[in-house]
């Protein structure tokens, strides 16, 4: 029982905020970079995070045209390819890192 007792506290102060954050700010910038491929031009792509999301952004009408098509010309995507090619293997990525933490947690209990 004192080994589940101390394993849960040390999870209880295992603080994964920052970790979280930072893994969240390196997606966003690898997923602004694939846009950027993708788009193969001048469209001006942002990317920022914080604790909870990775957010990557494209402004203007001729971002918005491109993404979408206009009544003249036909939709050429960027932002959607890059999030369908680096999403899952970012979401596991974070995943495995979030996950590696807390075994280390547990390692120090040994």
């Amino acid at each position: 029982m004192t080994a589940i007792r101390d394993l849960s506290r040390r999870l209880a102060f295992l603080d994964l905020g920052e970790r979280k954050s930072a893994l969240l700010a390196r997606a966003a910038t690898r997923l602004a970079e694939a846009a950027r491929r993708h788009a193969g031009d001048a469209t001006p792509i942002e990317s920022a995070s914080d604790a909870t999301h990775a957010r990557v952004t494209a402004r203007g009408a001729a971002a918005r045209g491109r993404e979408f098509g206009t009544s003249l010309s036909r939709p050429r995507p960027f932002l959607a390819p890059a999030a369908a090619e680096l999403g899952p293997e970012m979401a596991d990525e974070i995943a495995h890192e979030i996950a590696a933490e807390i075994a280390r947690a547990i390692a120090e209990l040994s």
